[in-house]
């Protein structure tokens, strides 16, 4: 970068001289945009890419489960989000959370909405109902308790569609402890499938 050196006496003592007092703002006017140009000078470099980093919520206290992975939606390409799914996993030391005493509460910025589970808690959910699609890394006889090491994917289907750009919450009680809550932004483009949530 350049540097540049004004001599400010001189400057200051021209504006003194007879003669020259009509150009004192002149001066001063000078002295601003040089060093408005050093300023900016320094400000055009580039810096590096922050690294992206993955989703992530924060753990609240008391908190027994946490998600893993992306929330992720499907619906009209171009239109509107049906379905929101996500996996849930146990927090380390935690004891195994009864999946069938769970409680599920959609919101978005329109409405606010409990969801009740499917029959059996496992299968691909109606409208205003949840459900169990996936238990990964299954400990035992299938059941639907959530044990150490197991991640079930949930899917949600509120009522509401969602469309691009608007944000949601999503709060999974469990029988006891603090609840989950989600907070994502749909993304800005709708696919059919696949639709990656923001995290906030």
């Amino acid at each position: 970068m350049q540097m540049f050196f004004i001599n400010v006496p001189l400057i200051l003592s021209a504006t003194h001289r007879p003669g020259l007092q009509g150009v004192r703002w002149q001066v001063f006017l000078l002295m601003g945009m040089l060093a408005a140009v050093i300023l900016c000078a320094g400000c055009l470099d580039e810096e590096p890419d922050m690294p992206v980093l993955p989703p992530s919520d924060v753990v609240q206290p008391g908190q027994v489960i946490t998600t893993t992975g992306d929330v992720t939606g499907d619906g009209i390409a171009g239109g509107t989000i049906d379905t929101l799914t996500f996996t849930v996993k146990l927090l380390p030391g935690e004891k195994p959370v009864d999946m069938e005493r769970i409680s599920i509460i959609y919101a978005d910025t329109i409405k606010t909405e409990t969801l009740i589970p499917v029959e059996g808690y496992i299968g691909d959910p109606p409208t205003s109902t949840w459900g169990i699609i996936n238990v990964a890394n299954q400990a035992g006889a299938p059941n639907n308790r959530l044990e150490a090491q197991e991640e079930f994917t949930i899917r949600i289907n509120p009522k509401a569609y969602l469309p691009a750009n608007r944000m949601i919450t999503i709060v999974v009680r469990t029988p006891s402890g603090t609840p989950l809550t989600i907070r994502r932004i749909a993304p800005p483009a709708v696919l059919k499938e696949n639709n990656v949530f923001i995290p906030l």
